[in-house]
């Protein structure tokens, strides 16, 4: 019984896990959902931000807010994106929890410069084993569109001796 518990938990693991989407209708790739999200960032998001003052937003609180209002999935990304930016410089592990999701979810998977960006963000500021290794797939993927491209094959070279480590 275990056995079976521990493959199922596996095989929704990896069916959940997704390397960025091609689906630019959940990216702000999107014009409507970039106008959406700026919108909620605005209108909803902000004034909690301020609202909290020195303490951290209620991010489940918000999260349930535009959910009920849009749906769950932009409540996600706009969520997760926000984490980006209040995390940044303050909170390291936070930021790069919110980055992996992010760039997971919600980067599309051909942008190869941001897909390096993003791996040199996890390189630079994170010595997480997982978000190591997911931020080398970014960077592989990245350097598999452009063998020649120096940047490419750096970040890619030092993900993987960080992580060979």
């Amino acid at each position: 019984m275990k056995k079976a518990l521990l493959i199922a938990i596996m095989t929704c693991s990896v069916i959940i896990a997704k390397a960025q989407t091609t689906n630019t209708a959940v990216t702000e790739h999107d014009a409507a959902v970039k106008a959406k999200d700026a919108d909620i960032k605005t209108n909803i998001i902000d004034p909690a931000e301020q609202d909290a003052g020195s303490e951290t937003p209620d991010w489940k609180a918000l999260t349930q807010t535009i959910t009920q209002k849009y749906d769950a999935t932009t409540a996600d990304r706009t969520i997760t994106k926000a984490k980006i930016y209040y995390y940044y410089n303050k909170d390291w592990p936070a930021f790069c929890d919110a980055i992996v999701h992010y760039t997971d979810n919600f980067e599309l998977a051909n942008d190869y410069p941001l897909l390096n960006k993003n791996a040199g963000m996890i390189l630079k500021n994170s010595n997480d084993a997982a978000q190591l290794k997911e931020a080398q797939k970014w960077a592989k993927a990245a350097l598999d569109s452009d063998p020649n491209n120096e940047q490419y094959k750096t970040t890619y070279q030092a993900l993987s001796a960080k992580i060979n480590k």
